[in-house]
C-alpha cells in the first residue's frame, strides 16, 4: 500500500501545485484588468467616439486673394456673362499714374466703406531700409497721413482706414531724396 499512497500524495502535490499556480495565474488576471479598466475611465478613454481614432483630418492652407471681389449693384454676385445694361461699378483696370522714379504704389480695394482696410502695397527695386510716409491729397496739396512704412528688400506694405467720403488720392514720399510714388485713389462710401 505504500506504492499506492505514494501515488496518491505525489498526484495531490501534483494537483495543488497545478491549482496554486492557476489561482495566481487568475489573481494576476483580475489585477492586472482592474488596474486597465481603472485606467480607461481616469483617462476618458472609454468613449465610443470612432471619429477621434486616427490622424486628425489636415485642411490646406489657402492663400489670401489679391484681387478683390467687386458686387453687382443689385447686391447680388457678378457673373461671367457679359450685359447690355451699364453699371455704375467700373469694369476696367486701374492704372495708377506715373509717379517720380521707380517708386510704384497700388492699393486694394479701389472701393470701401468708411473706416474699412485699404491696403497699400508697393516696390521700390534696389532700396532696402529706407523709410517713406504716407501723404493724401488734402485741399491741392500732398500732406502726411500719419502711416510710415519701410521698404523690406524692395518692397513694402502697409495699411490705411479714413472716414472721408469719396474719391481720396494716396502716395508713398521718401523725405530724404525727396522722391513720391505714383498716387493711387480709393472711394470711400458712405
Amino acid at each position: 500500500m505504500t506504492d499506492r499512497e505514494s501515488d496518491r500524495e505525489r498526484r495531490e502535490r501534483i494537483l495543488n501545485a497545478v491549482l496554486k499556480v492557476l489561482g495566481v495565474a487568475v489573481a494576476i488576471g483580475i489585477a492586472i484588468g482592474i488596474g486597465t479598466w481603472v485606467m480607461v475611465k481616469s483617462l476618458g478613454l472609454d468613449n465610443a467616439d470612432t471619429s477621434t481614432v486616427g490622424p486628425a483630418p489636415v485642411t490646406p492652407i489657402k492663400p489670401l486673394p489679391t484681387t478683390a471681389i467687386t458686387q453687382t449693384p443689385d447686391g447680388g454676385s457678378p457673373t461671367d456673362e457679359p450685359t447690355d445694361e451699364p453699371t455704375d461699378i467700373p469694369t476696367e483696370i486701374v492704372t495708377p499714374s506715373a509717379g517720380s522714379g521707380d517708386l510704384f504704389l497700388s492699393a486694394s480695394p479701389v472701393f470701401v466703406k468708411s473706416m474699412e482696410r485699404i491696403n497699400l502695397t508697393g516696390q521700390w527695386p534696389g532700396k532696402d531700409n529706407v523709410s517713406l510716409l504716407v501723404q493724401r491729397f488734402e485741399n491741392g496739396e500732398w500732406v502726411d497721413f500719419g502711416v510710415q512704412v519701410t521698404v523690406q528688400v524692395g518692397t513694402f506694405e502697409t495699411y490705411v482706414m479714413t472716414g472721408r467720403e469719396g474719391d481720396n488720392k494716396f502716395r508713398v514720399y521718401d523725405p530724404e531724396t525727396g522722391t513720391s510714388s505714383n498716387e493711387v485713389k480709393v472711394t470711400i462710401e458712405g
